[in-house]
């Protein structure tokens, strides 16, 4: 015996007065045509180094220079030289000569 849907729930025949439902019927599974959500956009970020060398040249030239510088002097010397000289003066009259003889040179 094949058991039926029952809207009551009776576990042996059915004395409640409803009657026997057969179970609803199954209808083949359909496919329907796929439907497309909009595209979700990832972003995926691959990063990579790229070295690039760039030179910066310089030159320095140490230029050596001597200047010769003469320094010219001109040492000047002086000398001092004390003399003395006397001279005597008769003050006495003149006949007289203060006691002294008169000399001739001449």
């Amino acid at each position: 015996m094949r058991m039926y849907h029952k809207p009551c729930s009776c576990k042996k025949p059915c004395k409640c007065g409803y009657p026997p439902v057969k179970p609803a019927m199954q209808l083949p599974a359909k496919t329907m045509p796929a439907q497309i959500s909009p595209t979700k956009q990832n972003t995926e970020y691959v990063g990579q180094d790229v070295y690039i060398p760039v030179m910066h040249p310089s030159h320095t030239t140490q230029i050596n220079h001597t200047t010769y510088k003469y320094m010219h002097s001109y040492p000047h010397t002086k000398s001092a030289v004390n003399s003395i000289s006397e001279e005597h003066y008769c003050v006495c009259p003149p006949k007289h000569h203060c006691g002294w003889k008169h000399k001739k040179y001449w």
